[in-house]
């Protein structure tokens, strides 16, 4: 009986050890990626001037003169689409991982 235990928990782990698991990389993805953000809204809206200054050093482009307005609306539609564009990114990466790693 031990015997036939540690057989199936061997075969559950060589199976399992090389897929990722797609709707939890997903999540995962969309909740990182949504506070990060969340983060960065919240820099804007605090500090534009400031945030504007960083944001243009990091992209090489001259965004000090730009005014950003942040509402609740642009703070929702940003949200969802910096949450669910890269959660389907990541969904995409894994099922592509999962494939060629059966292979």
């Amino acid at each position: 009986m031990l015997s036939n235990t540690h057989e199936r928990e061997d075969r559950h782990l060589n199976r399992n050890s090389t897929k990722l698991r797609m709707r939890s990389l997903s999540i995962a993805t969309a909740i990182v990626t949504g506070l990060v953000y969340a983060i960065c809204v919240l820099f804007i809206a605090v500090v534009p001037k400031a945030a504007m200054a960083f944001f243009s050093y990091i992209l090489h482009i001259d965004l000090t003169n730009l005014a950003r307005v942040v509402t609740w609306g642009s703070f929702i539609a940003g949200l969802l689409f910096w949450s669910l564009g890269p959660a389907l990114y990541a969904a995409l990466l894994a099922r592509l991982y999962n494939s060629l790693a059966t292979r």
